[in-house]
């Protein structure tokens, strides 16, 4: 059984949820600014002292265009951005960097492009 709740409040959305009794989480999201949007996560699993907690941004450009960047406690780094090329299309790239085997290798890069009717 999967719950969650949310609230909303001026510019600030508080969410949690529970993954059959056994994982939880929440986030609180904030719109910053017309440009900037900025949220807080954290999960824990029962039975585990493991707990997963993250920051996050997203900052417009322009209308079009937006970055975005994220960091976990296990320094995981995620980096993006979109751009909206036309009515319909999308464009984003990604990275997902791996901040504590930096020299190891093994991070991640993606583009999506996003078409709609």
């Amino acid at each position: 059984m999967k719950a969650a709740s949310g609230i909303h409040l001026i510019k600030l959305y508080l969410i949690i949820n529970s993954d059959n009794g056994k994982e939880f989480g929440g986030s609180i999201y904030q719109k910053v600014s017309d440009k900037l949007d900025c949220g807080v996560s954290m999960k824990w699993t029962s039975g585990s002292s493991d707990t997963l907690f993250g920051v996050g941004a997203k900052f417009a450009l322009d209308q079009d265009a937006s970055l975005h960047a994220k960091i976990n406690n296990k320094s995981l780094i995620g980096l993006g951005y979109q751009q909206k090329l036309r009515p319909g299309v999308t464009l984003t790239l990604s990275a997902a960097i791996d901040g504590q085997n930096f020299n190891a290798g093994g991070h991640k890069v993606g583009v999506a492009l996003e078409l709609e009717p």
